[in-house]
């Protein structure tokens, strides 16, 4: 189970989320949807670690940590001075991956550096990077933005797989996306999280947009 409690986040005086407790028991999809601003990233941090709050998060009943956690952020943090070759390198050296895995996700050109790549290209540097382990914990944080439909394609079926024994975090500007795969969905507004099941999909737009 992870268990996620944020009594408080705040950047100074602004409060972010607060009073914060989502319990998830089993392995799947889930969205994680908001207007800019109301706390979809600061909430992925705060899970990742990558920022300070009050509270605590837990995976069966021990601290989540860093190495159990996959997050790809809307704008990867990438050496662009270094080959593709030369970054899966460094990225496993990173996280001290003793067996990492072979396969990659996407294909993309290993002796070029990076720099030279597009902006979708090094986006998908990135994510074969990240996928040299398992975790236990996925996060993607508008995880289709620069990427083309192929990819997009390849990755939503990667993202269904590893879902079957991990749990993963999606957010997305396109909620029919979502709808399709995810056990349930968190709206983040005015500090909250609220959870929506699959049942109550059709209320999240109003719960969006509305007052």
């Amino acid at each position: 189970m992870l268990e996620i409690s944020i009594k408080n986040k705040a950047f100074g005086h602004k409060i972010i989320l607060q009073n914060i407790d989502l319990k998830i028991s089993k392995n799947g999809i889930y969205g994680v949807v908001g207007k800019n601003g109301e706390g979809k990233t600061t909430l992925f941090k705060c899970i990742t670690g990558l920022t300070n709050f009050q509270g605590i998060v837990y995976y069966d009943n021990s601290a989540l940590k860093n190495n159990d956690i996959a997050f790809i952020p809307t704008e990867v943090p990438i050496y662009d001075q270094l080959t593709t070759v030369e970054f899966l390198d460094f990225y496993s050296e990173l996280l001290n991956m003793k067996n990492k895995e072979t396969a990659v996700l996407f294909n993309v050109p290993q002796d070029k550096l990076i720099k030279t790549f597009s902006t979708g290209m090094k986006k998908k540097a990135y994510i074969n990077a990240v996928f040299q382990k398992e975790y236990v914990v996925y996060i993607f944080d508008e995880p289709f933005n620069g990427l083309d439909l192929e990819s997009n394609y390849l990755l939503m079926n990667y993202i269904k797989k590893i879902a079957k024994t991990s749990i993963v975090f999606i957010s997305s500007h396109i909620l029919e996306i979502l709808y399709k795969d995810c056990v349930s969905i968190f709206l983040v507004k005015d500090k909250k999280i609220k959870e929506f099941e699959k049942q109550s999909y059709s209320k999240i737009e109003e719960g969006l947009f509305l007052k």
